[in-house]
């Protein structure tokens, strides 16, 4: 996995793309399932990553202000969730390996790895036809939602929350759901937990993009549950 894949998620296209549009954090927040603390992260992630501002205050005129796209968050949009890794990047933060995912590797139709008990992902690498396979998925990379809504990750999930664990750390808090057979961490902020009303047992959905799914080495085999270590 390139480091310009660990760098922008789905969750960043859909806050960018939603701004685009809304002109406003919150509200751009909030209708992506995000808190305005976490909008407020990952667009100050992105700027670091990409070296320069992709959003900008506008103040006054007729609306009151707000939030438009830099020539650069402009760029991200317009080029499209796949061809924003060619834009010139670096990791902000080392990959997680939070979630540990094997499963048997499928080429046809799309390449697509089985976790069991139904889960199918889609991924960007390439493997042996019946494989086994090991992945790892950061926890940042994963967006959380109460409804579904347009997207253009290739992997939507329904899940099911299991927990959740606070942390004092920026965005350090942690969701845990389950998947099928397969327990995911998700990062997240307590602001969001309350305001998606993520309580135990609540619905999700999950959003995931191809190439942030990372293939670590090969498996001897392939586990009867995709899960997550307990």
């Amino acid at each position: 996995m390139s480091v310009r894949a660990r760098v922008v998620s789905d969750a960043d296209i859909a806050l960018l793309r939603t701004l685009a549009r809304d002109r406003s954090v919150v509200a751009a927040s909030a209708r992506v399932g995000l808190s305005r603390d976490q909008a407020t992260y990952r667009l100050g992630r992105l700027a670091q990553a990409f070296g320069g501002p992709v959003v900008a205050g506008v103040r006054g005129g007729r609306g009151h202000g707000g939030t438009r796209l830099t020539a650069l968050g402009d760029r991200i949009v317009r080029q499209g969730f796949g061809s924003v890794e060619l834009l010139d990047s670096r990791p902000v933060t080392p990959p997680s390996r939070s979630n540990l995912l094997r499963g048997v590797y499928r080429r046809r139709p799309t390449p697509e790895v089985a976790l069991g008990h139904g889960v199918r992902l889609r991924v960007a690498f390439a493997a042996e036809e019946g494989e086994p396979v090991a992945m790892l998925l950061d926890p940042e990379a994963i967006l959380v939602a109460p409804e579904r809504f347009p997207s253009s990750a290739r992997n939507v999930l329904a899940a099911t929350v299991i927990a959740f664990r606070r942390s004092a750390a920026p965005l350090g808090s942690t969701l845990v759901v389950r998947a099928g057979s397969s327990r995911l961490r998700v990062a997240i902020t307590e602001e969001s937990v309350r305001q998606l009303h993520l309580v135990r047992g609540a619905r999700v959905w999950l959003y995931v993009k191809a190439t942030a799914l990372r293939r670590v080495g090969r498996v001897p085999a392939v586990p009867t549950r995709g899960s997550l270590p307990r």
